[in-house]
C-alpha cells in the first residue's frame, strides 16, 4: 500500500505544474511578457514571431502584442511589435501598444 501511495504522489507532483498554467482568453490581445506570466508560452511566442519574419530575441518576445485565437493550446498570432510600449490591460482586458 505504501508503494502505491508514493507512486500516486509522484504522479500528482509531476502533473501539477501543467495544470497550473493557464491559456490566454480567446479574443483578447496580450503582450508577450503577460503571456509568459500566464503560462508556458515561450516556444509559442518564438514560433509565432519566426513565422512572420520577426526577430525572436528577448525584447521581441517580451514586447510584441499577440492575439489569442483560443484552442486547446491557447493559440496566438502576432499583431505587432510594440517596443517598450506594450501595456498590460489587466485581467479580462486586452493589452495594447
Amino acid at each position: 500500500m505504501v508503494k502505491i501511495t508514493a507512486i500516486a504522489l509522484a504522479v500528482v507532483a509531476t502533473i501539477t505544474p501543467f495544470v497550473a498554467a493557464k491559456n490566454c482568453q480567446s479574443g483578447l490581445q496580450y503582450c508577450g511578457s503577460v503571456l509568459l506570466r500566464k503560462g508556458n508560452y515561450y516556444s509559442q511566442i518564438v514560433d509565432a514571431l519566426e513565422s512572420v519574419g520577426e526577430a525572436a530575441d528577448s525584447d521581441h518576445v517580451q514586447h510584441t502584442l499577440f492575439q489569442c485565437t483560443g484552442g486547446s493550446n491557447g493559440d496566438i498570432d502576432v499583431i505587432k511589435y510594440c517596443g517598450s510600449a506594450c501595456q498590460d490591460g489587466g485581467n479580462n482586458h486586452s493589452d495594447s501598444c
